[in-house]
């Protein structure tokens, strides 16, 4: 009997740390946040592929073979040739995509819409087809639509949940010191990550520059001083400032406006800040053995108008349901 309908979710990602030192060949810690995408796929008995997504708004509808043309950027529809594990997909299917809690009004959050869109939408085509999907081809198509950018770590963060150490596009579980906490906050604009790394593979060049060195071996440390709170810390606080002299050398932007308000009530409370990621905009994280410490500078970032996101790491990677 075929499958007429498949529910599949991912969640969203926010990096911890290793950000452009992973594309570098370092160690980067990507946790999994409860935000997820949800996505559906059913069959139907006449129209053609129809396509209807929420967060990020767009409705499109395609033939079957329709869908293997060059497609619009924007259009969900061009992920589907990439995922279909054969050509002879069903004629009739509606898809839906609903992405809403990865924003925040209009702006983005920045914690890996496109790679969990990419992970669910991968597993629910391929249940509707019969088949699996793996980890590998989900890597190539997000690259693929990505324009050859990135690591992987969201991929990799959306498909198994949890904490992972990523490095060299193999991921594995990981974690960190239950003493240590965290808070998320968001910087009010959303970031366009591809341009960031162009950037910083512009600069980067063939020869890895001093200070990206240091940052790969900072990112290093951090990875595996996770397990232990003052170690992490003390870690984690040499990253930053090599993060930090990374980007007044490189001059990529990654410490915007908002990141350097963030870093200067961190310093004033006594906790630890970072941007999540490519920077410039989206996420940033905070982190303290102190959860009082934290608490003061979450409020002190709202009282500056920056928005503290309430995000939990979640162990639950992506899900599927499918139904007859």
């Amino acid at each position: 009997m075929s499958i007429d309908r498949v529910e599949a979710s991912a969640p969203g990602k926010l990096v911890l740390s290793g950000e452009y030192a992973v594309l570098a060949g370092g160690k980067a810690l990507v946790a999994a946040v409860d935000r997820r995408v949800s996505c559906s796929v059913e069959r139907r008995n006449q129209g053609d592929w129809s396509f209807k997504s929420e967060g990020y708004f767009f409705e499109s509808t395609h033939t079957v073979d329709g869908l293997f043309n060059e497609l619009p950027d924007g259009d969900p529809a061009r992920f589907v040739a990439r995922l279909a594990s054969t050509t002879a997909l069903p004629q009739h299917v509606a898809v839906t995509i609903d992405s809403s809690p990865f924003y925040l009004g209009k702006e983005k959050l920045g914690i890996g819409s496109s790679a969990a869109v990419t992970v669910a939408l991968g597993h629910a085509i391929a249940a509707l087809e019969g088949q699996q999907t793996d980890i590998e081809k989900l890597y190539q198509v997000h690259r693929n639509l990505q324009h050859g950018v990135g690591s992987g770590l969201d991929i990799a963060a959306a498909y198994h949940g949890g904490i992972t150490l990523f490095q060299n596009g193999q991921a594995t579980t990981h974690g960190i010191d239950s003493t240590v906490h965290y808070g998320f906050s968001f910087s009010g604009e959303s970031t366009q990550t591809p341009h960031m790394i162009a950037r910083f593979n512009k600069w980067c060049g063939e020869t890895p520059p001093a200070s990206l060195v240091n940052l790969i071996s900072a990112a290093n440390d951090v990875a595996e001083a996770s397990l232990n709170a003052r170690a992490f810390m003390s870690c984690m606080n040499d990253y930053i400032q090599a993060f930090v002299e990374l980007d007044e050398e490189a001059q990529i932007g990654i410490f915007g406006p908002a990141h350097q308000t963030a870093m200067g009530l961190a310093e004033r409370h006594g906790v630890l800040y970072k941007p999540c990621g490519a920077g410039g905009g989206d996420m940033g994280v905070a982190f303290s053995t102190d959860d009082q410490a934290l608490t003061r500078f979450q409020r002190s970032v709202e009282e500056q108008g920056l928005n503290v996101i309430q995000l939990e790491i979640t162990d639950d990677g992506v899900q599927v349901r499918a139904g007859h």
